[in-house]
């Protein structure tokens, strides 16, 4: 009789604890927002990156890009130039300034991606800071390029930029220095890219993508500002063309 007594008496007691328990996992289901935990916990780097892309224009379009030129008016601390880039497959890139404050015009072909040479002096090749300061440049093939041009990704993160919501990827550049990726959270598309500078690796560039137009059903930028430490060098894109006939190599 005792036994029974103290079965029915500890059954009883834990029922408070089990409505208890009951109620608490209720409440906190109701207060995930299924969205935001699909994000933080199922969208991997390589995901965003994709869908970045995606945003940009679908695969088929992309990959129909065989060659790119783009010219921009350009606003520095120094005062205004111009810079012209040609690009194709393969990593080629003629790429050009022409400045009003300086009489010099700097002129450079890449090959391959990884060398190049400058008309001032085609004996001596470009460093490898070089080439690819000229390839960091080259904002509309960064954007169809993403997961070409960077590797080692880590786990997303959600920041801000002023007011807007991003999704940030830490990644390494094709020099293999750490750099950090931001994509608007709800366009998916790039708003800017963190990188070190070549020259100073102390020092950090962000260059910050804008004014997104579509141009043969894929998306591009046409406003770019480069900000090395508080000194905004400004991109406002004057023509951008794809896959020119008669596309000529310098």
């Amino acid at each position: 009789m005792t036994k029974r007594t103290l079965v029915i008496h500890m059954n009883r007691s834990s029922e408070p604890n089990k409505y208890l328990f009951l109620i608490i996992l209720i409440l906190c289901c109701s207060c995930v927002n299924p969205t935001n935990r699909e994000e933080v916990n199922d969208k991997s780097a390589e995901d965003m990156v994709e869908a970045s892309l995606n945003a940009v224009g679908n695969k088929s379009n992309r990959e129909k890009i065989m060659n790119l030129i783009s010219m921009a008016d350009c606003i520095s601390p120094d005062g205004k130039y111009t810079t012209e880039i040609h690009t194709a497959v393969e990593g080629y890139s003629f790429f050009k300034q022409v400045y009003s404050y300086k009489p010099e015009t700097f002129e450079a072909v890449i090959e391959k991606k990884i060398k190049g040479y400058s008309f001032f002096d085609s004996v001596r090749p470009l460093s490898r800071e070089a080439v690819y300061s000229i390839r960091s440049h080259e904002f509309q093939n960064i954007v169809l390029e993403l997961n070409e041009r960077y590797h080692d990704f880590e786990v997303p993160t959600k920041g801000k930029i002023a007011a807007t919501l991003v999704n940030q990827v830490k990644a390494k550049d094709e020099l293999n220095h750490p750099c950090l990726l931001s994509f608007d959270h709800d366009t998916r598309l790039l708003t800017a890219i963190e990188i070190q500078n070549p020259d100073t690796l102390n020092e950090v560039l962000t260059i910050k993508f804008s004014n997104w137009k579509k141009i043969e059903n894929l998306l591009m930028p046409y406003h770019v500002v480069i900000d090395q430490s508080g000194k905004n060098y400004v991109f406002n894109f004057i023509k951008l063309q794809f896959n020119i006939p008669d596309f000529e190599y310098k």
